[in-house]
Protein backbone atom coordinates (compact mmCIF):
# COMPACT_ATOMS: atom_id res chain seq x y z
CA UNK A 1 0.00 0.00 0.00
CA UNK A 2 1.89 2.96 -1.33
CA UNK A 3 0.16 5.90 0.30
CA UNK A 4 -0.65 4.65 3.79
CA UNK A 5 2.16 6.47 5.63
CA UNK A 6 1.29 9.75 3.94
CA UNK A 7 -2.40 9.31 4.67
CA UNK A 8 -1.69 8.58 8.32
CA UNK A 9 0.56 11.60 8.68
CA UNK A 10 -1.93 14.00 7.10
CA UNK A 11 -4.87 12.48 9.01
CA UNK A 12 -3.18 12.60 12.39
CA UNK A 13 -2.01 16.17 11.75
CA UNK A 14 -5.60 17.15 10.92
CA UNK A 15 -6.74 15.59 14.19
CA UNK A 16 -4.15 17.60 16.09
CA UNK A 17 -4.71 20.95 14.38
CA UNK A 18 -8.42 20.93 13.63
CA UNK A 19 -10.21 18.49 15.91
CA UNK A 20 -9.07 19.77 19.28
CA UNK A 21 -7.51 16.49 20.38
CA UNK A 22 -5.82 17.94 23.46
CA UNK A 23 -3.63 20.89 24.31
CA UNK A 24 -0.53 18.81 25.04
CA UNK A 25 -0.15 17.61 21.46
CA UNK A 26 2.68 19.22 19.53
CA UNK A 27 2.76 17.22 16.30
CA UNK A 28 1.93 13.91 14.64
CA UNK A 29 3.64 10.64 13.80
CA UNK A 30 3.46 9.06 10.37
CA UNK A 31 2.14 5.79 11.72
CA UNK A 32 0.55 4.23 14.76
CA UNK A 33 -1.80 1.50 15.96
CA UNK A 34 -5.51 1.43 15.36
CA UNK A 35 -7.45 3.21 18.11
CA UNK A 36 -8.59 1.01 20.97
CA UNK A 37 -12.04 -0.27 20.09
CA UNK A 38 -14.69 -0.40 22.81
CA UNK A 39 -15.64 -4.01 23.54
CA UNK A 40 -18.91 -4.82 21.80
CA UNK A 41 -21.32 -7.74 21.69
CA UNK A 42 -21.21 -9.70 18.40
CA UNK A 43 -24.06 -8.63 16.13
CA UNK A 44 -25.95 -11.68 14.90
CA UNK A 45 -28.05 -9.50 12.59
CA UNK A 46 -25.13 -8.23 10.53
CA UNK A 47 -25.90 -7.81 6.81
CA UNK A 48 -24.55 -10.44 4.42
CA UNK A 49 -22.23 -7.86 2.90
CA UNK A 50 -20.20 -7.83 6.15
CA UNK A 51 -19.28 -11.48 5.56
CA UNK A 52 -18.19 -11.00 1.94
CA UNK A 53 -14.96 -8.94 2.06
CA UNK A 54 -14.45 -9.06 -1.71
CA UNK A 55 -17.91 -7.62 -2.40
CA UNK A 56 -17.50 -5.07 0.38
CA UNK A 57 -14.10 -3.92 -0.91
CA UNK A 58 -15.53 -3.70 -4.42
CA UNK A 59 -18.42 -1.52 -3.27
CA UNK A 60 -16.10 0.84 -1.36
CA UNK A 61 -13.85 1.12 -4.42
CA UNK A 62 -16.88 2.11 -6.53
CA UNK A 63 -17.90 4.82 -4.08
CA UNK A 64 -16.83 8.23 -5.48
CA UNK A 65 -17.11 9.80 -2.02
CA UNK A 66 -14.19 7.64 -0.81
CA UNK A 67 -10.80 9.26 -1.40
CA UNK A 68 -8.85 8.07 -4.43
CA UNK A 69 -5.94 6.92 -2.24
CA UNK A 70 -8.17 4.66 -0.13
CA UNK A 71 -9.93 3.23 -3.18
CA UNK A 72 -6.68 2.53 -5.01
CA UNK A 73 -5.04 0.84 -2.04
CA UNK A 74 -8.00 -1.32 -1.04
CA UNK A 75 -6.61 -4.60 -2.36
CA UNK A 76 -6.19 -8.11 -0.85
CA UNK A 77 -3.51 -8.22 1.83
CA UNK A 78 -1.82 -11.30 0.37
CA UNK A 79 -0.50 -10.86 -3.17
CA UNK A 80 -2.35 -13.12 -5.58
CA UNK A 81 -5.30 -13.77 -3.25
CA UNK A 82 -7.81 -12.82 -5.90
CA UNK A 83 -5.98 -13.04 -9.22
CA UNK A 84 -3.43 -15.86 -9.06
CA UNK A 85 -3.81 -17.96 -12.20
CA UNK A 86 -0.13 -18.68 -12.81
CA UNK A 87 -0.71 -22.44 -12.59
CA UNK A 88 -3.14 -22.35 -15.49
CA UNK A 89 -6.21 -22.84 -13.32
CA UNK A 90 -9.02 -20.37 -12.92
CA UNK A 91 -8.51 -17.59 -10.36
CA UNK A 92 -9.22 -18.47 -6.75
CA UNK A 93 -12.50 -17.47 -5.15
CA UNK A 94 -12.09 -13.77 -4.39
CA UNK A 95 -14.42 -14.14 -1.40
CA UNK A 96 -11.63 -16.09 0.35
CA UNK A 97 -9.15 -13.21 0.10
CA UNK A 98 -8.22 -11.32 3.24
CA UNK A 99 -8.88 -7.62 2.85
CA UNK A 100 -7.79 -4.76 5.17
CA UNK A 101 -11.33 -4.21 6.40
CA UNK A 102 -13.16 -4.36 9.71
CA UNK A 103 -16.92 -3.97 10.10
CA UNK A 104 -19.58 -3.34 12.69
CA UNK A 105 -23.32 -2.99 12.20
CA UNK A 106 -26.46 -1.82 13.93
CA UNK A 107 -29.48 0.46 13.64
CA UNK A 108 -27.90 3.92 13.50
CA UNK A 109 -30.10 5.71 10.95
CA UNK A 110 -33.42 3.78 10.85
CA UNK A 111 -32.75 2.78 7.26
CA UNK A 112 -34.13 -0.23 5.38
CA UNK A 113 -31.73 -2.59 7.14
CA UNK A 114 -28.76 -2.60 9.51
CA UNK A 115 -26.29 0.22 8.94
CA UNK A 116 -22.77 -0.95 8.17
CA UNK A 117 -19.70 0.70 9.71
CA UNK A 118 -16.64 -0.01 7.55
CA UNK A 119 -13.09 0.53 8.81
CA UNK A 120 -10.30 0.46 6.22
CA UNK A 121 -6.96 -0.50 7.76
CA UNK A 122 -3.42 -1.38 6.82
CA UNK A 123 -2.63 -5.05 6.29
CA UNK A 124 0.49 -5.29 8.43
CA UNK A 125 -0.25 -3.42 11.65
CA UNK A 126 -3.99 -2.79 11.54
CA UNK A 127 -3.64 1.00 11.39
CA UNK A 128 -7.08 2.54 10.94
CA UNK A 129 -6.94 4.59 7.75
CA UNK A 130 -10.60 5.56 7.34
CA UNK A 131 -14.06 4.90 8.78
CA UNK A 132 -17.36 5.02 6.89
CA UNK A 133 -21.04 4.44 7.61
CA UNK A 134 -23.20 2.89 4.88
CA UNK A 135 -26.99 3.25 5.17
CA UNK A 136 -29.24 0.73 3.46
CA UNK A 137 -31.79 2.15 1.01
CA UNK A 138 -33.85 -0.64 -0.51
CA UNK A 139 -31.21 -3.22 -1.40
CA UNK A 140 -28.43 -0.66 -1.92
CA UNK A 141 -26.03 1.16 0.36
CA UNK A 142 -25.18 4.85 0.54
CA UNK A 143 -22.27 6.37 2.44
CA UNK A 144 -23.64 8.85 5.00
CA UNK A 145 -20.51 9.39 7.11
CA UNK A 146 -16.79 9.44 6.36
CA UNK A 147 -13.73 10.08 8.53
CA UNK A 148 -10.38 9.74 6.76
CA UNK A 149 -8.24 11.31 9.50
CA UNK A 150 -6.10 8.37 10.57
CA UNK A 151 -5.53 6.69 12.95
CA UNK A 152 -9.30 6.19 13.23
CA UNK A 153 -11.74 3.46 14.23
CA UNK A 154 -15.54 3.52 14.06
CA UNK A 155 -18.03 1.26 15.83
CA UNK A 156 -21.64 0.97 16.93
CA UNK A 157 -22.08 1.52 20.67
CA UNK A 158 -25.56 1.51 22.19
CA UNK A 159 -27.20 2.46 18.90
CA UNK A 160 -24.86 5.38 18.26
CA UNK A 161 -21.76 5.86 16.15
CA UNK A 162 -18.51 6.07 18.11
CA UNK A 163 -15.35 7.28 16.38
CA UNK A 164 -11.97 7.00 18.12
CA UNK A 165 -8.71 8.72 17.15
CA UNK A 166 -5.31 8.00 18.66
CA UNK A 167 -3.28 11.18 19.24
CA UNK A 168 0.53 11.45 19.06
CA UNK A 169 3.35 13.81 19.90
CA UNK A 170 6.12 13.90 17.32
CA UNK A 171 8.39 11.79 19.56
CA UNK A 172 5.81 9.19 20.69
CA UNK A 173 6.60 5.52 20.15
CA UNK A 174 4.13 3.78 17.82
CA UNK A 175 2.74 1.63 20.65
CA UNK A 176 2.33 4.54 23.06
CA UNK A 177 0.15 7.42 21.82
CA UNK A 178 -0.16 10.54 23.92
CA UNK A 179 -3.92 10.22 24.20
CA UNK A 180 -7.18 9.15 22.66
CA UNK A 181 -10.10 11.22 21.43
CA UNK A 182 -13.59 9.72 21.35
CA UNK A 183 -16.54 11.33 19.58
CA UNK A 184 -20.09 9.94 19.69
CA UNK A 185 -22.63 10.76 16.97
CA UNK A 186 -26.41 10.35 16.76
CA UNK A 187 -28.51 10.44 13.59
CA UNK A 188 -30.90 13.37 13.19
CA UNK A 189 -33.07 13.47 10.06
CA UNK A 190 -30.39 13.34 7.33
CA UNK A 191 -27.07 13.82 9.16
CA UNK A 192 -25.03 12.71 12.12
CA UNK A 193 -24.58 15.20 14.95
CA UNK A 194 -22.02 15.10 17.74
CA UNK A 195 -23.62 14.29 21.09
CA UNK A 196 -20.47 13.82 23.17
CA UNK A 197 -16.73 14.27 22.89
CA UNK A 198 -13.92 13.42 25.27
CA UNK A 199 -10.13 13.26 25.45
CA UNK A 200 -8.18 10.67 27.43
CA UNK A 201 -4.62 11.70 28.32
CA UNK A 202 -2.57 8.53 28.79
CA UNK A 203 0.25 10.50 30.41
CA UNK A 204 -1.87 12.13 33.11
CA UNK A 205 -1.21 11.27 36.75
CA UNK A 206 -4.76 9.94 37.03
CA UNK A 207 -5.88 9.24 33.42
CA UNK A 208 -9.53 10.16 32.98
CA UNK A 209 -11.71 10.79 29.96
CA UNK A 210 -12.37 14.53 30.08
CA UNK A 211 -15.40 15.97 28.28
CA UNK A 212 -14.75 18.47 25.49
CA UNK A 213 -17.11 20.87 23.66
CA UNK A 214 -19.11 19.28 20.85
CA UNK A 215 -19.75 20.79 17.45
CA UNK A 216 -23.29 21.94 16.75
CA UNK A 217 -22.78 21.59 12.99
CA UNK A 218 -23.99 18.39 11.26
CA UNK A 219 -21.25 16.02 10.18
CA UNK A 220 -20.59 16.54 6.44
CA UNK A 221 -22.70 14.24 4.28
CA UNK A 222 -20.49 12.49 1.70
CA UNK A 223 -21.35 12.98 -1.97
CA UNK A 224 -22.33 9.35 -2.46
CA UNK A 225 -24.99 7.66 -4.54
CA UNK A 226 -26.78 4.40 -3.61
CA UNK A 227 -24.45 1.53 -4.47
CA UNK A 228 -25.26 -2.07 -5.36
CA UNK A 229 -23.45 -4.29 -2.83
CA UNK A 230 -22.38 -6.66 -5.61
CA UNK A 231 -23.47 -9.82 -3.77
CA UNK A 232 -24.53 -13.00 -5.61
CA UNK A 233 -28.04 -12.64 -7.00
CA UNK A 234 -29.39 -15.35 -4.70
CA UNK A 235 -28.19 -13.53 -1.59
CA UNK A 236 -30.52 -11.28 0.35
CA UNK A 237 -28.45 -8.27 1.55
CA UNK A 238 -30.65 -7.97 4.66
CA UNK A 239 -30.26 -11.59 5.73
CA UNK A 240 -27.70 -12.99 8.11
CA UNK A 241 -24.83 -14.66 6.24
CA UNK A 242 -25.05 -18.41 5.84
CA UNK A 243 -22.66 -20.43 3.72
CA UNK A 244 -22.62 -24.21 3.50
CA UNK A 245 -19.47 -25.50 1.73
CA UNK A 246 -19.68 -28.52 -0.52
CA UNK A 247 -18.70 -31.81 1.11
CA UNK A 248 -16.06 -32.31 -1.58
CA UNK A 249 -14.59 -28.87 -1.22
CA UNK A 250 -11.23 -28.29 0.41
CA UNK A 251 -11.36 -26.47 3.74
CA UNK A 252 -11.05 -22.77 3.07
CA UNK A 253 -9.15 -20.17 5.00
CA UNK A 254 -11.32 -17.72 6.87
CA UNK A 255 -12.99 -15.20 4.58
CA UNK A 256 -13.99 -13.07 7.50
CA UNK A 257 -13.02 -9.45 7.85
CA UNK A 258 -9.63 -8.93 9.45
CA UNK A 259 -10.11 -7.42 12.89
CA UNK A 260 -8.18 -4.34 13.85
CA UNK A 261 -5.74 -4.98 16.67
CA UNK A 262 -4.49 -2.43 19.13
CA UNK A 263 -0.82 -2.05 19.89
CA UNK A 264 -1.38 0.47 22.61
CA UNK A 265 -1.35 -1.92 25.55
CA UNK A 266 0.85 -1.48 28.55
CA UNK A 267 0.37 2.25 28.77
Amino acid sequence: MRRIALTAAVGAFACVTAAGCGTTVTGARQEGPAPTATMKTPDTGAPALAADPAALAGMVRRDPSVSADVREDLEPCTAGDADDDSDGTSPSDASDATYPLDTDSGDLTSGDGPDLVVNVTTCGDGLGIAAYVYRMTGTKYRCVFADERSPVYGSVINGRLQVVHEVYRTDDAVAYPTGEETVTYAWHATHFLQVSRSYFDFGAKTPTAKPEPTSTEPAPLPSSEPLDPGLPSDTDPTASPSRTPSAAAEPKSSAGVARVGSASGGR
